[in-house]
């Protein structure tokens, strides 16, 4: 017997969802870009190297600590995951950048 899941939530309230959640991202990601506009201003340096460099470390060193912590706890197959998968991210942002 093939057993089908039933869907949790119905086609409206999924379109509801992610209304909401698309109004939200679009409200966070103002702020964000105001915060990095304000610290462009105070740091004086460019909105492009805050965003195109900045940002990036401070994202990969949060993602790299988590893989140190797994790697702490034996969990080797995501502390692997984590850290190709940064790897990745950093390959693909230096051949975008040239």
């Amino acid at each position: 017997m093939v057993s089908e899941d039933e869907a949790v939530l119905g086609f409206t309230s999924a379109m509801v969802w992610l209304a909401v959640m698309t109004v939200i991202t679009a409200l966070l990601s103002e702020y964000v870009v105001s915060t990095i506009e304000a610290a462009s201003e105070s740091w004086e340096l460019s909105v492009s190297f805050i965003s195109i460099i900045l940002i990036p470390i401070v994202g990969n060193a949060a993602e790299h600590a988590g893989a140190i912590i797994f790697a702490f706890k034996n969990k080797l197959d995501i502390t692997l995951g984590v850290s190709l998968g940064s790897a990745t991210q950093i390959s693909m942002f230096v051949v975008c950048i040239n």
